[in-house]
């Protein structure tokens, strides 16, 4: 018995190390690369952070920030607040700051065209520049000319008679003449949007030069190291000054991050050049010389707030958008993991200062780890599976809790090593040789015993969504009646005068037209994870949020709404020239709490969803006939995607059915979209009609909704209100009217 036993384990040794060295293989990129997983990676190195918390470095650290913001902006002289400032206050803010002894000056601010004020501002700031020999420039490398000098890199043509031009290059800023002390400001995100690494350099295909990032070249001016030094590249760390960066991979450190935003000390743009020989706007008006720069009892210059340190200088006004989302987060809500990009760049500068690095793991070690992981696991399930026990799942559960135990002894490993020596352990890849010494040892017994599994088949074919496939499959008792209650989004779309449209058709021509345009309509609600409940004549029904839950199922049905519009113009100019009507969708969208699940008869039902928010969402696709809109949405939706579309509020309406009005909004485009923010700063005269409107001044209000139609004779919903205000003068309400119109019809 024992000699069987060992003769198994010697044959289980040999396969479970040819497994390791297949998973080594996969794990470790040498043919491929798994995308999905690295990505995986980085974002289990944000949990490390989280676990980690906020390091206080305020009083330590050897960088401060310099920010424009709103006080800076409100407090500059008015005649002086067309942005971009004029370089004369940047050029008294260099001066102030080196007076202040600063060690070096990062201007986090791209300055590519002229003064708009004056050339002598450009000259004053130049001189600035060099008087100093503390500052450095943001810079940037033009992508589009990077891409082609890439293309083209074979070629001859290189500093003449062709596309790449190495002459005058001043990497997006006019002020690189000044000492060529420039750092390039793009950080890279990684794939999934987050920034986690710093460049210490990048090389332009263009100019054929290594450009410091902004950082580096800030430290360069640190350590009075030549303007445009480049760190030393060895294998696997980057040399500046003494101080052996570790690499993250081939180009990149790894940002240790000590907080969320405003970890570093702030300060004014105003207050530093606010001298004696500058007036605030607040002087001006009060007559008061406040000087928080120079006063002798309490001015930063006198303070040596500044002395010694490097200070950068950026922007935190929301309208510059230099926001960047990083690996550090409160955790308090989705969302906080942002950064200023000039504190980006203060963090990978500290980073050098305090040597506070990360250490990535070795690959020798991470294989070396890999290998043991893959042979323990597999050999401890197969000896576990070949015990004969009379609960062969309890067995499985055994095996089970193991590779969860390891794999969650690996995570909480790896946050121990980094936050007590800031070593980052890779997580994914020995987790990954868990998972798989598991399965192939579970697959090696399945062949070996020729074990079947009883699997759900044949009771699928009623469902279309591959997602819910795999729900029903991870969880048969989904099948049965009933359903549960969940938040989803609703969507109703349907064709505006269908009747009149198909009227005179052939009957053939017609489901043809239908099953096109149902195509269509259905790819774009898949594509956008939208589960399609079903048709009704020529109107669609698709909900989001079910059975695979979706964070974001509001904005997810917004854009699809506006995807099927767009859609829908293609088809119409399409259909136009072959001779048929135009015709137009409206569809409604409502957010809530309904009722999803299998709802039916015991041998007939449907996946699908009921409640108050579906009929509601099917009463605003029929609403939008009476404001001749096409995208209505409701409340709770409009709430959720306020930030990220551009609405107009409609009305505040009572559907047939119902006892109460609910605020409706009609959906216009994607925020940043320019057309749909033209299209709805043109609504300036219809916002200003209806808060009149809302407070009974009904005479005034129909004097600018009139103005609104003259404006534009195609926006119905101003008409529409100077009906209702005409009516109004005529017929004023009763004195508890509270605005809201009551529908006659669905």
């Amino acid at each position: 018995m024992k000699k069987k036993f060992w003769k198994k384990f010697v044959v289980d040794f040999w396969i479970s190390i040819a497994i390791a060295i297949a998973i080594t293989i996969v794990t470790q990129e040498y043919f491929f690369t798994i995308k999905p997983l690295k990505e995986l990676e980085l974002s289990l190195l944000d949990s490390r952070f989280l676990e980690r918390g906020a390091i206080d470095i305020k009083d330590s650290a050897e960088v401060v920030i310099v920010e424009i913001n709103q006080d800076s902006y409100d407090g500059i002289p008015k005649e002086l607040r067309g942005w971009p400032w004029p370089r004369s206050l940047w050029a008294r803010l260099i001066d102030n700051l080196t007076e202040a002894g600063v060690k070096a000056i990062g201007i986090d601010i791209l300055m590519s065209i002229p003064d708009q004020y004056s050339a002598k501002n450009d000259s004053l700031l130049m001189h600035a520049i060099r008087n100093s020999g503390k500052v450095v420039v943001a810079a940037k490398v033009d992508v589009a000319r990077e891409a082609i000098a890439e293309k083209m890199s074979n070629y001859e043509i290189k500093s003449q008679g062709g596309l790449i031009v190495k002459q005058n290059e001043n990497y997006g800023n006019i002020f690189f003449r000044a000492d060529s002390s420039i750092g390039i400001v793009q950080i890279p995100p990684d794939g999934d949007g987050v920034h986690r690494r710093y460049r210490p350099f990048t090389s332009s295909m263009v100019t054929g030069a290594d450009i410091p990032s902004f950082s580096f070249a800030v430290l360069n001016k640190y350590y009075n190291l030549p303007p445009l030094h480049i760190v030393e590249n060895e294998p696997d760390y980057f040399v500046l000054a003494g101080h052996e960066i570790p690499k993250f991979d081939a180009g990149s450190m790894l940002l240790n991050f000590y907080g969320t935003s405003r970890s570093f000390s702030y300060f004014s743009f105003l207050d530093v050049i606010d001298d004696k020989d500058f007036q605030t706007q607040a002087e001006i008006d009060f007559g008061t010389d406040l000087n928080t720069w120079d006063d002798p009892d309490y001015g930063y210059l006198y303070e040596d707030t500044f002395r010694d340190k490097i200070v950068l200088v950026g922007s935190s006004m929301p309208e510059d958008k230099d926001i960047f989302t990083v690996s550090m987060a409160k955790g308090a809500r989705e969302g906080d993991n942002n950064l200023y990009g000039v504190e980006v760049h203060a963090t990978a500068i500290q980073n050098v200062l305090g040597n506070d690095f990360l250490v990535k793991q070795s690959k020798t070690s991470e294989i070396v780890l890999i290998f043991l992981l893959t042979i323990f696991i597999f050999l401890i399930s197969s000896i576990i599976k070949r015990i004969k026990a009379k609960h062969q799942s309890l067995v499985e559960l055994i095996n089970l809790a193991i590779v969860a135990i390891l794999i969650f002894s690996i995570y909480w490993i790896s946050v121990y090593l980094f936050v007590e020596h800031q070593y980052v352990m890779m997580i994914i890849n020995p987790a990954l040789a868990v998972i798989f010494g598991y399965f192939s040892s579970t697959a090696y017994h399945f062949i070996q015993e020729r074990r079947q599994n009883v699997v759900i088949r044949g009771m699928f074919s009623q469902y279309v969504s591959g997602a819910l496939v795999s729900e029903l499959i991870a969880d048969p008792e989904k099948l049965q009646l009933g359903g549960e209650k969940k938040n989803l989004s609703i969507l109703f779309s349907d064709i505006a005068g269908f009747t009149t449209f198909s009227e005179g058709k052939d009957p053939v021509e017609l489901v043809s037209f239908m099953n096109t345009f149902l195509t269509e309509m259905s790819n774009l609600i898949i594509e956008n994870n939208g589960t399609l409940d079903k048709y009704l004549g020529d109107a669609v029904m698709a909900f989001w949020g079910a059975p695979v839950h979706i964070d974001n199922h509001e904005l997810l049905a917004c854009q699809t709404a506006l995807a099927m519009e767009k859609r829908l113009g293609e088809l119409r100019d399409q259909w136009i020239k072959e001779g048929e009507k135009p015709i137009s969708i409206r569809i409604g969208i409502n957010s809530g709490d309904v009722v999803v699940g299998n709802i039916g008869g015991e041998n007939r039902f449907d996946y699908t969803v009921m409640g108050d928010v579906v009929n509601l969402a099917s009463r605003l696709e029929g609403a939008n006939k009476q404001y001749n809109t096409c995208i209505m949405i409701g409340e709770d939706t409009y709430a959720a995607v306020r930030d990220k579309m551009i609405v107009r509020e409609l009305d505040q309406i009572q559907v047939k059915g119902k006892t109460v009005g609910t605020k409706v909004f009609e959906l216009i485009g994607t925020a940043g979209d320019p057309a749909a923010e033209q299209k709805h700063d043109s609504f300036d005269l219809y916002y200003s009609g209806l808060e009149k409107y809302k407070g009974r001044k009904f005479k005034e209000a129909a004097k600018l909704f009139k103005k609104a139609i003259d404006k534009n004779e195609k926006d119905y919903p101003s008409q529409v209100y100077l009906e209702r205000c005409e009516f109004y003068i005529q017929n004023p309400p009763a004195k508890n009217w509270d605005g809201v119109f009551v529908m006659k019809t669905k």
